[in-house]
């Protein structure tokens, strides 16, 4: 049975508190946004609470997303992987609390010391020849050579393990061929991709006698010549036994 009196309606906030409950929010957001997104997503850290609580670092990932496996004979039969590297590939990792950041990947450990070796060599006309370095995998070679006149040649190798099939035969891989035009001279750093033997063939294709000077440093056990189809395991010049660099007064840079 109804008494005849309405329910009061219900007490609604103020202006003013709905206004200062809008401020607090905005500026709740603001800290929130400056504190903890920016650090995060941006790598922006005003406030620094991105490098105390390692924020930064998240915005410093480049990592891409892995790739899903592809499933293959190979993976369900494995074979022993060389681990050894063959190539450099300097990735910047930063420091988390604000230090010089690392550099890595920027060298190969090799097992010994460098050889040195330099020659000077003559070859006739119509005559062609061979030098090349015994290495192993990942080791590194520095080489300069220059000729009196253009010199058409490759650089090749021969690994040691041949790929199945080339079993038994003369079977090799080019890095660089000219042979029609070539060149009067090459400068590089070459890492041996495979153990093996890895050089140059020269020819004098002119009527004339071009001299070739060859210096090379690196990490080779010998040096192997084929020259008038005679092979000769050559001798590379011990580094330490030449003569140390002349005393001479330093000069101040700055």
């Amino acid at each position: 049975m109804s008494t005849g009196q309405t329910a009061a309606p219900p007490h609604l906030p103020s202006l003013r508190r709905l206004a200062t409950a809008t401020v607090i929010a905005l500026l709740t957001a603001v800290v929130i946004l400056v504190a903890f997104v920016l650090p995060a997503e941006y790598g922006i850290d005003p406030l620094r609470t991105g490098r105390a609580l390692g924020l930064t670092n998240l915005a410093n990932a480049t990592e891409p997303a892995s790739k899903p496996a592809v499933v293959t004979d190979a993976a369900v039969t494995p074979k022993a992987a060389d681990t050894t590297k063959t190539f450099l590939n300097p990735v910047l990792v930063t420091s988390p609390t604000g230090e010089a950041p690392t550099m890595k990947d920027t060298f190969i450990a090799q097992r010994g010391r460098f050889q040195f070796d330099s020659r000077d060599i003559t070859l006739a006309p119509g005559e062609g020849m061979e030098i090349k370095y015994n290495m192993k995998k990942g080791a590194g070679l520095v080489y300069s050579w220059t000729a009196s006149a253009t010199l058409p040649f490759e650089f090749h190798g021969e690994p040691d393990v041949k790929p199945t099939g080339k079993e038994g035969t003369d079977y090799y891989e080019s890095y660089e061929l000219d042979d029609k035009k070539g060149k009067s001279e090459s400068h590089g750093t070459f890492l041996a991709p495979s153990t093996g033997i890895h050089g140059w063939f020269w020819e004098n294709k002119t009527d004339k006698p071009i001299t070739l000077k060859l210096v090379s440093s690196g990490f080779f056990d010998w040096i192997s010549q084929n020259r008038k189809n005679k092979h000769t395991a050559l001798t590379p010049t011990d580094p330490y036994s030449l003569p140390s660099h002349p005393t001479i007064p330093d000069a101040v840079m700055r």
